[in-house]
């Protein structure tokens, strides 16, 4: 069902000369207040119950608010996942019916995989999941074709998050050895065959691993509203950590919510167009900040990186023009192993 594909090699943004500075503009984040206490495990107070269709119902134990805050201009800046957490790269292919679920499993999970592949320099990768955010459609009750999750809307109210934490990062590789459970995205596409090699798994876990969501713009049309803010990984302590808590069916998954801190640095890539793909770290098992909690086989002979996972939040411009049409996004989560 795939259309012939024509690859043009990603690349990495060149830097700009320091001499030049980028715009920048301003926009609320919302952080958990100082009601929430920080934390590195999970404490069962924090957190929301997740429906089969990716929707979540009540939070408990959150306080969100909104806090203003410096966004500066991530284009020509040198950005780098294993610095920053996230870049941006070129990716021109010939772009499906997003909105297909059948596609997108069967057409562009494969051209995520290689493109994470090149990009990272890893040996495989494994795109499982995938949201398709859209207000206006979400609003209007729309669905996907040929099954799968909800549309979704930007997460802004949601607050500034990050998909995983040390625990659940482990817990869901091995999760991906298991067959796909009913609510699995990846059932349509393998059927009771385990994404990963179930005898491989620990021999995966020992070696580095990256989780690397793929966020693209699907309309034909710049991202005017509802831009993804992006916190500098080096910006990020610990300390301002909170585990949040989602509870599937069937299992029960971890993000890491924040307390505001005035040494956050957000970044996005204004206007990002269909052909333009953002690379965002979400965990990275070489990562500096968890790296003594990785079941690494080498360990203090391993080298580090700066950023592990990457703080992240839709906000609402307070530059948005008005009458400015909705963000059209689609992201695929990945695991890549080296």
């Amino acid at each position: 069902r795939c259309a012939s594909v024509k690859l043009q090699l990603p690349r990495v943004v060149p830097p700009l000369m320091a001499a030049v500075r980028s715009a920048a503009t301003r926009a609320q984040f919302y952080y958990q207040s100082d009601r929430v206490p920080t934390s590195l495990v999970r404490t069962g107070h924090v957190g929301t119950i997740r429906d089969g269709q990716g929707s979540d119902g009540e939070f408990f134990g959150v306080d969100p608010i909104p806090v203003e805050m410096e966004v500066h201009d991530g284009r020509r800046q040198g950005l780098t996942l294993d610095s920053n957490g996230f870049e941006l790269v070129q990716h021109a292919w010939d772009h499906i019916d997003y909105y297909n679920n059948a596609d997108v499993l069967n057409c562009y999970y494969p051209e995520v995989e290689a493109l994470v592949c090149r990009q990272v320099g890893a040996k495989s990768c494994v795109a499982f999941d995938h949201n398709i955010r859209a207000k206006s459609k979400k609003l209007s009750g729309e669905l996907l074709k040929d099954g799968g999750n909800a549309i979704q809307e930007p997460l802004i109210s949601y607050g500034v998050h990050n998909d995983y934490t040390a625990a659940s990062s482990i817990a869901r590789i091995r999760q991906l050895a298991e067959p796909p459970k009913h609510n699995d995205t990846l059932r349509p596409r393998l059927g009771s065959k385990p994404a990963l090699d179930p005898e491989q798994l620990d021999s995966l876990l020992e070696g580095r691993w990256i989780f690397t969501n793929v966020w693209r713009n699907i309309a034909d049309t710049p991202v005017q509203r509802f831009p993804l803010g992006l916190a500098d990984a080096r910006s990020v302590s610990r300390d301002d950590l909170i585990v949040f808590e989602i509870r599937y069916s069937d299992r029960v998954g971890e993000n890491y919510f924040a307390r505001h801190s005035s040494a956050h640095r957000w970044f996005y890539f204004p206007e990002l167009t269909k052909d333009e793909v953002v690379l965002l770290k979400v965990w990275d098992s070489r990562g500096r900040d968890f790296f003594e909690s990785m079941p690494c086989v080498d360990g203090a002979k391993a080298e580090t990186v700066p950023a592990t996972f990457t703080l992240h939040s839709g906000f609402d411009d307070l530059a948005t023009k008005p009458g400015a049409p909705d963000r059209e996004s689609i992201e695929v989560r990945t695991i890549a192993f080296f």
